[in-house]
């Protein structure tokens, strides 16, 4: 069971960091080298390496509360 809480708690802050830098996004268009929207603003504002962690942290919390649920026994 903590194992299901640690993954949640990995899966909600990896949703919650990537929901920030997409409103920021929106709210700061960002023009880098003629590349335009999100992926401008996260090449322009140097955090597209941030981005790519949280969708890692969203993707392994997912991971471990799936298994948790449903292959722990």
């Amino acid at each position: 069971m903590k194992k299901l809480i640690f993954g949640a708690l990995v899966f909600l802050s990896g949703i919650a960091g990537i929901l920030v830098l997409l409103v920021l996004a929106v709210n700061n268009p960002w023009d880098y080298n003629g590349i335009t929207g999100i992926r401008g603003f996260l090449q322009g504002s140097q955090t597209l390496w941030i981005f790519i962690i949280f969708i890692i942290m969203f993707i392994g919390g997912l991971a471990i509360c799936f298994y948790e649920a449903y292959f722990k026994k």
